[in-house]
């Protein structure tokens, strides 16, 4: 099995390289692709390009197109260079995780013909499994209810039922219907049979319009549960937003998603535009009750 890693760095130099210089002493990985994603710090590059090393490969992507982008961007070098490899690992650089657990991944795919996608279960700083390691279809009324703060309290009890209990994060290995873009392990062949990544999302929706595209070529997600990874939660890009400009990236890429994968009608996107109104008054309270609790 040949398996490469693809990271995407954007401001975030120093986790990248702790990362990757841990990862690359890892037998089971042939190849690292670090792609620094259009950052704001001059200096970064410079930094990044110390990685470098006959296992590992830093390119400068020619804008900051969201993390879609800078994936592709990664795994069309590799196409273009003429590398093939069975395994596209897809990484954040702020997490850790241990060889076995990637041995784990890559046993489960390669034994399971039907599965494109394997993932070990997220944890976060503390140990603790996080609730959305991987959760379920993203439905127009789902994404009704999660687009404000009001309904997300009143329909609580619903969105709880759109994501995975413990008892089935039990089982050994447990087949999902979309899964944590922080850290997965996919067969090249899916990438390409899927078209690759889409670039239309900046922020927020990958991971489902990525599940969609899985679901469409008839392949199966899989969250292998007994390993597991650390995710730490630092990535740059989320720092650099503010937080009423998140919101509304959140809001594009939702509608984006829906429009384009759910093929949802004018009455539906209508419903969206009059709740991302309502939502909009809610951040004009939420937004300056954040920074004060901040201080």
């Amino acid at each position: 099995m040949r398996v490469a890693v693809i990271v995407v760095n954007f401001n975030d130099s120093k986790d990248t390289i702790k990362y990757v210089k841990q990862i690359a002493q890892y037998q089971n990985i042939n190849r690292i692709v670090v792609v620094d994603n259009g950052s704001t710090d001059e200096n970064e590059m410079e930094r990044l390009r110390d990685l470098m090393s006959e296992k590992v490969v830093v390119l400068q992507a020619d804008k900051n197109g969201g993390y879609n982008y800078g994936n592709n961007f990664g795994i069309r070098y590799l196409e273009q260079n003429g590398e093939n490899y069975d395994y596209l690992v897809i990484s954040n650089p702020d997490i850790e995780i241990e060889e076995k657990a990637i041995s784990e991944c890559l046993q489960v795919l390669e034994e399971n013909q039907d599965v494109g996608i394997a993932a070990p279960r997220m944890v976060n700083a503390d140990g603790n499994p996080v609730r959305r390691s991987s959760w379920k279809m993203r439905t127009f009324a789902l994404d009704v209810i999660h687009s404000t703060r009001l309904l997300e309290l009143l329909f609580y009890a619903k969105l709880r039922k759109g994501e995975y209990s413990e008892k089935e994060y039990a089982q050994k290995c447990l087949q999902v219907e979309a899964i944590s873009g922080a850290f997965f392990v996919m067969k090249q062949e899916i990438w390409q049979q899927i078209g690759g990544f889409d670039e239309n999302v900046f922020l927020f929706y990958e991971e489902d319009i990525l599940a969609k595209k899985v679901q469409e070529i008839g392949k199966k997600m899989v969250s292998v549960n007994h390993v597991k990874f650390c995710h730490y939660e630092s990535q740059a890009i989320g720092k650099t937003l503010s937080y009423y400009r998140k919101m509304q990236q959140l809001y594009q890429s939702k509608l984006y998603y829906q429009k384009q994968y759910n093929q949802i009608k004018a009455w539906q996107i209508a419903v969206f535009q009059i709740l991302n109104w309502a939502r909009k008054i809610e951040l004009f309270f939420e937004v300056p009750l954040r920074k004060i609790l901040k201080k």
